[in-house]
């Protein structure tokens, strides 16, 4: 059975990991919660509001965000299974060092977070996708609201992704400083 607490709990873990820094540290600073709000607030709901100005249509789109979600998904459970058997394996390396492996870890909480928020992302646009093309919207308004809130969650979704791309950075930049 689905536990919509558990769902809400997976956003609410990743956006507390999009707002804190390598070592699981909010941040507070002005400049980092000003990008966040544009990033993950403003421009998203801005490109939303593009289909009720602009003829952009959902349908015509469909396939392509189909595909591209698709695939990123499924590449995101992948990457789940990854997250646990890597700390698994750095956790018994006999030379680790402590700090080293505590950074490590956060980041792969974080990066597990922020991968179980794009899922649920992936699949609610999919199912907005879905409902547009089972139902066919003839009414405009109905179908300009179908496609502002694809765009409002792929929005989302890219920023997300950027967001688990500067962890990755994190991890292999303390990798590679570790190494060095």
């Amino acid at each position: 059975m689905i536990d919509f607490n558990t769902l809400f709990q997976i956003k609410k873990d990743a956006i507390s990991s999009i707002k804190s820094d390598s070592e699981g540290q909010l941040i507070t600073s002005t400049w980092p919660n000003f990008l966040y709000t544009l990033f993950f607030i403003l421009i998203p709901i801005l490109v939303a509001v593009l289909p009720w100005f602009i003829c952009i249509k959902l349908t015509e789109m469909a396939s392509y965000i189909s595909t591209g979600i698709s695939i990123f998904t499924g590449l995101f459970f992948s990457l789940i299974l990854n997250i646990s058997s890597k700390i698994r394996i750095e956790k018994e390396n006999i030379n680790m060092d402590f700090d080293n492996f505590q950074r490590f870890k956060e980041n792969m909480r974080q990066i597990s977070n922020i991968t179980q928020y794009l899922i649920i992302l992936g699949i609610l646009i999919m199912v907005v996708v879905f409902l547009n093309f089972l139902f066919n919207f003839n009414e405009y308004k109905i179908e300009a609201a179908f496609t502002s809130l694809a765009l409002f969650l792929l929005i989302r979704f890219f920023v997300c992704l950027l967001f688990m791309l500067q962890r990755f950075y994190f991890v292999l930049r303390d990798e590679i400083n570790n190494i060095l």
